[in-house]
């Protein structure tokens, strides 16, 4: 991606909304295009957090991997989004991995490249710190429904979440696009695939959802509320 192209990318991120012409052209000049194909891991958990990167085609899951390797998926990003930000700030090491869910370019900026656009502009450094503040509060929720819900109050309560975060309002209900696969759904529900596929099929036998190949209908939000124990 050309530099006048980069910089016009980050213009668009809310996370570098409101810098200057002359701080996006001091990004632009250190960003580092990388291009990874699909099921590539972008970084590990335990790596050192030197990195802030933005996703600028493609999406992302970040994803905690046990010792069995078997994987929980803890969100998916897409264009725009970034992850690593809590390098930027304590230079720790990673809390989890990210791997590309297909084809993906990202712009990656060092945590020194990026030190002095944060003393000069501390509207980053509290957008940063809402971000994982925001993140936090998910992780939190989404731990409690892994301890204390049922396998259909956590698919509900993802349904949910994913309606509020990402869905389309229609006169049907509210359509959820995420492009993602079953077993990534079911990752993020803490439950296997026939699991989830058994339930799915629960909620639209009783006209909770409706199921395409490529979409989920959320048609009644207070039956899936109600579903959230």
């Amino acid at each position: 991606m050309q530099r006048e192209k980069v910089r016009l990318f980050l213009q668009e991120v809310a996370l570098f909304e409101g810098l200057s012409a002359a701080e996006y052209d001091e990004l632009a000049s250190v960003c580092r295009e990388r291009t990874f194909a699909k099921g590539h891991t972008i970084l590990y958990g335990d790596d050192p957090g030197t990195t802030l990167f933005v996703i600028a085609k493609g999406s992302v899951k970040i994803v905690v991997v046990a010792d069995d390797g078997r994987e929980h998926i803890l969100g998916i990003l897409g264009d725009k989004d970034f992850f690593g930000e809590m390098s930027l700030l304590d230079g720790e090491p990673r809390s989890a991995s990210a791997v590309a869910r297909d084809a993906s370019t990202v712009l990656s900026i060092s945590r020194e490249d990026f030190q002095g656009v944060l003393r000069r502009n501390t509207d980053i450094s509290l957008k940063i710190l809402t971000t994982i503040c925001q993140r936090l509060r998910h992780t939190d929720r989404h731990l409690e429904a892994l301890a204390f819900l049922s396998a259909p109050g956590r698919v509900a309560r993802v349904l949910l979440d994913l309606g509020r975060n990402q869905g389309e309002k229609t006169a049907k209900g509210t359509v959820i696009r995420t492009g993602m696969t079953r077993q990534e759904l079911a990752s993020i529900a803490g439950t296997t695939r026939e699991t989830l596929t058994r339930v799915l099929m629960e909620f639209q036998e009783d006209g909770l959802v409706d199921i395409d190949r490529d979409t989920l209908t959320v048609r009644k939000e207070d039956g899936l509320r109600a579903r959230v124990v």
